[in-house]
C-alpha cells in the first residue's frame, strides 16, 4: 500500500500563529510603541521584536549588544513578566472556541483549530466560495473526495477569526489551512505577516520538498536532526528515500514511522482540546550565586510570582517543583536538576496560600540539590506547581448548609426571645436549655430583652454543639429542637396549627417516641467527641 493512500484528507484545520505576539501586546498598552522598531528584553536578551525593528536584521533571541549595534535607535520593552501576554493569549483562544471546541494550544501565541463539523455545515447551505488569501502550488488538479471545497470553506472561515481577533484585541495573526496539522503549520509561514495560506492534499508533497532543512519539519529538533544526520540523512529526500527500517534503530518503531510520513506531509495527529496548563512555572537566570541567603532571596521573589498565576488561575496545587541550574567552573559545564514535593492543599484555603510553610518545603528541596558545605554556583532558579485540583464548591456542600441553617435556627431563637412575636409551640428552645436535655421538651421561656453578652452565649452553644456533632445525618431539625419548627416534621402544618395545644403535645410525645432511637446525641457525643467524622471533615475542608 502506498504511503499516499494512508493520508486522510477528511478534516480542514487551521493553524492561527499571532504575528510578533509579544510585542503586539506591547505597543497595545503603549501605543507609542508601533512606530519605532522595538525589542522585547528578557535579562540581555531580544526575545522577539516588531516588524519595523526586524527590517534592521533583528532576530529571536539576539544579544540586546549585538542588536543595538545593528539597530542604535531600537527601543526595548521588559518582558520577563508574562502575565499580560498570558491574559492575551487565552482571550485569543476563547475567541477561537466560538468556531470550535477542537482548540489545541501551541504555547503562548499558536493555536490549532478542527473546523470539520463547522464547514460540514456550512456546505449543506453553500459551496460557492471562492479561495480566501494565499494558495502554495498548483490548485487546479482538484481531489475527487470533496477536500478541495472543504478546505476552500475553510480559507473564508480563517479570514473571518482572523478579523474577529483583529476587531477585539487589536492583533493580527497569520493563517495556515490545510487537512492537517503538520502542513496547516508549515504552510502559515510562508506569508507573513498578516496573511494567510492554504495547501491544497494534492501540492503537500511539493510543499515538503521546498523545506531548507530538516529541522523546518515540527518534531524534528536538534537532537533528532543530529541522529538522522549520523546515518547520512541530511535532507527531505534523504528522509523519504531512507525509510521507516532504516529510522527504527534510531528513534524507535513508533517515532520513526511518524517521522517518514512526516516527510511526505502526511499527519495522523489529532487536534486536542487544550484545558488549562498541566504546570503553571517561572524560570530566572541570574549571576552566579553562591549564598544561601541570596538564594532563599530570589526564590521567594519567584514564589510571589508565582502564586499571582496560580491565584488566577483558580485550581489548588499539590505538587511543587524547584529547578537548579548548576555551573561547573572545573570544566565550564552547566547541569540542570530538578526536585518536586507534595505540598498540602489547605495551605491555599481562603485565597491565600502561606507562603512561609511553602518556603520551608522549597528550601528542603534545594538542600536535596546543593550541598551548602561546598562551594557552589547557582545561574538559574526555577519553580512550578503542578498535579492540580479544582477548588472544593463549599457554597452548596453539606457543612454550609448546616451553618446557615443553625445560624438561622440561632436567629429565630434569639428574636422569638426578644420580643418577636411567634406562635406557642411544645417544642423547647435549644438556646435555652443544656444540649444534654434536648430530648426532654420543656416550656419556652417568656420573651425578654437579652444582653449582648447573652447573645454571644447563646451563638456559642449553637457553635459548641455544631463542633461536637458526630455526624451530619443525625443533624436532624427535630433533633434540635429549634423554635422554628411548628410541628412534626411527619405532619401537616396547617392542620397542626388548627389542633388544641394538648393534641400538638400528644402528637409531639408520640413523635418523640417513633424516634427515640436516634434522639440519644448529646448523650454520646459530649463525653467522646470523634475528630475523624464527616462533618469535621468539611469542616477542616472549609
Amino acid at each position: 500500500m502506498s504511503v499516499f493512500e494512508l493520508d486522510d484528507h477528511s478534516r480542514t484545520i487551521i493553524h492561527i500563529d499571532l504575528d510578533c505576539f509579544y510585542a503586539q501586546v506591547e505597543m497595545n498598552k503603549n501605543p507609542n510603541f508601533r512606530s519605532v522598531p522595538l525589542g522585547i528584553q528578557q535579562k540581555n536578551i531580544v526575545v522577539t521584536s516588531n516588524y519595523k525593528a526586524r527590517e534592521f536584521g533583528i532576530k529571536k533571541c539576539m544579544l540586546i549588544a549585538e542588536a543595538k549595534k545593528l539597530c542604535p535607535n531600537l527601543v526595548l520593552a521588559n518582558g520577563e513578566d508574562l502575565h499580560d501576554y498570558r491574559q492575551t493569549s487565552y482571550k485569543v483562544t476563547n475567541l477561537l472556541q466560538k468556531y470550535s471546541h477542537l482548540v489545541e494550544r501551541l504555547g503562548l501565541d499558536e493555536n490549532f483549530v478542527d473546523v470539520t463539523a463547522l464547514i460540514n455545515e456550512k456546505l449543506k447551505k453553500s459551496s460557492d466560495v471562492e479561495v480566501v488569501g494565499n494558495i502554495s502550488g498548483d490548485s487546479s488538479e482538484k481531489c475527487d473526495c470533496g477536500c478541495t471545497e472543504r478546505l476552500t470553506m475553510g480559507t473564508v472561515i480563517a479570514q473571518e477569526i482572523r478579523d474577529l481577533i483583529k476587531n477585539d484585541l487589536n492583533l493580527t495573526t497569520c493563517a495556515g489551512i490545510a487537512h492537517n496539522k503538520l502542513l496547516a503549520k508549515i504552510v502559515g509561514s510562508r506569508h507573513k505577516p498578516d496573511q494567510q495560506t492554504v495547501v491544497f492534499p494534492n501540492s503537500a508533497l511539493e510543499l515538503m520538498l521546498s523545506l531548507d532543512c530538516l529541522t523546518n519539519i515540527p518534531g524534528i529538533g536538534r537532537t533528532t536532526f543530529e541522529q538522522l544526520e549520523s546515518v547520512g540523512i541530511k535532507t527531505i529526500e534523504d528522509l523519504q528515500n531512507g525509510g521507516v527500517k532504516k529510522l527504527e534503530p534510531l528513534l524507535g518503531a513508533d517515532k520513526a514511522r511518524i517521522i517518514h510520513n512526516f516527510s511526505y506531509g502526511i499527519d495522523k495527529s489529532q487536534v486536542k482540546p487544550t484545558g488549562k496548563p498541566q504546570s503553571i512555572g517561572l524560570e530566572d537566570s541570574c549571576k552566579s550565586i553562591s549564598v544561601e541567603k541570596e538564594v532563599r532571596n530570589k526564590l521567594e521573589q519567584l514564589l510571589n510570582r508565582l502564586l499571582l498565576l496560580v491565584a488566577e488561575d483558580g485550581r489548588i496545587p499539590k505538587t511543587i517543583k524547584l529547578t537548579v541550574r548548576k555551573f561547573n567552573k572545573e570544566n565550564k559545564v552547566s547541569h540542570r536538576e530538578t526536585r518536586q514535593s507534595n505540598i498540602n492543599p489547605s495551605l491555599f484555603s481562603n485565597q491565600s496560600a502561606n507562603k512561609t510553610k511553602i518556603m520551608t518545603t522549597i528550601m528542603h528541596l534545594f538542600n536535596r540539590i546543593i550541598d551548602v558545605k561546598k562551594p557552589y554556583h547557582i545561574t538559574l532558579l526555577g519553580l512550578s506547581f503542578t498535579k492540580f485540583q479544582e477548588p472544593p464548591n463549599l457554597k452548596n456542600s453539606v457543612a454550609s448548609f448546616l451553618r446557615r441553617d443553625l445560624e438561622v435556627q440561632s436567629v429565630i431563637s434569639i428574636e422569638s426571645q426578644n420580643g418577636v412575636d411567634e406562635p406557642e409551640s411544645p417544642v423547647p428552645s435549644t438556646s435555652s436549655v443544656e444540649l444534654k436535655d434536648v430530648e426532654s421538651p420543656s416550656p419556652s421561656p417568656s420573651p425578654k430583652k437579652l444582653k449582648l453578652s447573652n447573645l454571644v452565649t447563646k451563638k456559642r452553644c449553637f457553635e459548641d454543639y455544631y463542633e461536637d456533632c458526630e455526624s451530619p445525618s443525625k443533624l436532624k431539625v427535630a433533633d434540635l429542637c429549634l423554635e422554628s419548627v411548628s410541628c412534626p416534621p411527619d405532619a401537616d402544618q396547617d392542620v397542626f396549627k388548627e389542633l388544641p395545644l394538648e393534641m400538638q403535645k400528644e402528637l409531639w410525645e408520640d413523635y418523640k417516641r417513633r424516634r427515640s432511637a436516634e434522639m440519644n446525641l448529646c448523650s454520646s457525643q459530649v463525653k467522646k467527641p470523634k475528630p475523624n467524622t464527616l462533618l469535621n471533615y468539611f469542616i477542616r475542608n472549609n
